[in-house]
């Protein structure tokens, strides 16, 4: 078939497409401009150039230029193509979009160097593993609110394969380590138990103590297993004890022996729970979380605070 007979039929079939939606009335081919150029500016703010935007999602650096910046004598523009549209809104950078000097949001690199650090990593230990940058870099990147793509990657690839066990297990001398755990709690750092893989990135995430933060039964776990009092747990024990003003008291004391109960048998009963799943029936951590009802991470926060022999 000739290039141009082939020109030919693509035409006749997105005529025949068009003439197909406009009969059903979805014919929609722009769409406003103004969600698509505040999610395209986000994608900039967040350190990802308009031209590596172009490559990533194929929409023209002409119609990221309209959109964003308008034509010589034009504002912005006011509609965008529904292909266009679509493109750019389904996208998202993940950090391995970035080019190695796009200066990108610290907060997941920030909590991994504090997660890090609570697990016994001082910042000359993590500078063996990063050699591109030297130690001040990496102290102040514990609280810095922007890094470089390229430290944030490296970070990231050495808290996944290091979090997991105390920094000992990977070499760092003990007292080294036992400083930096003292150093990190006095300093609030939190440690890599209260973040779950999928948020740590996400600034409007909090942290997760007891797998039930937010809640009356968060409050109890925090205070029974003397663990930091969170903000939203606080928040809501509040509202427990004002929705039971009412009562006298002798109930209102009733109510609160209960709710500390649960608290102080649950997490001792899931973590026996999840061990007889994964004896008996060969399930691995997900699976057990699922069956039950909780997530991966509040399992595994269990199973270390409820150890086998005092399970």
């Amino acid at each position: 078939m000739s290039t141009d007979q082939a020109v030919r039929d693509a035409t006749a079939r997105w005529m025949r497409r068009r003439r197909r939606l406009i009969g059903y009335g979805q014919w929609k081919p722009f769409v406003d401009a103004e969600p698509v150029r505040q999610h395209v500016l986000a994608i900039r703010d967040a350190g990802m150039s308009l031209k590596n935007l172009t490559a990533v999602t194929g929409v023209s650096s002409s119609t990221l230029d309209h959109l964003v910046y308008g034509a010589t004598g034009y504002p912005p523009a006011v509609r965008i193509r529904t292909e266009s549209a679509t493109a750019l809104l389904a996208y998202w950078p993940t950090l391995d979009d970035y080019i190695d000097g796009a200066v990108i949001d610290a907060t997941g690199t920030r909590r991994r160097l504090q997660a890090l650090g609570a697990t016994g990593w001082p910042a000359t230990a993590i500078r063996q593993r990063i050699n591109f940058v030297n130690v001040k870099t990496i102290e102040n990147a514990r609280h810095n609110q922007q890094v470089t793509a390229r430290l944030a990657r490296a970070v990231r690839d050495l808290y996944e394969s290091a979090c997991g066990s105390k920094a000992e297990t990977h070499g760092v001398t003990p007292w080294l380590a036992t400083r930096c755990r003292n150093q990190a709690a006095r300093s609030g750092w939190l440690g890599p138990e209260v973040w779950d893989d999928d948020t740590i990135d996400d600034p409007t995430a909090a942290p997760e103590f007891t797998g039930c933060c937010g809640t009356d039964r968060g409050w109890w776990m925090h205070t029974v297993q003397k663990l930091p009092m969170c903000e939203r747990c606080q928040t809501a024990h509040e509202g427990w004890k004002a929705e039971r003003a009412h009562l006298d008291h002798k109930e209102r004391w009733a109510e609160l022996g209960h709710a500390k109960a649960a608290a102080s048998n649950r997490g001792a009963n899931l973590a026996a729970d999840a061990r007889e799943l994964m004896r008996i029936s060969g399930l691995d951590y997900e699976q057990a979380a699922a069956r039950l009802g909780i997530t991966r991470q509040h399992l595994q926060q269990e199973l270390q605070r409820h150890p086998a022999e005092a399970a």
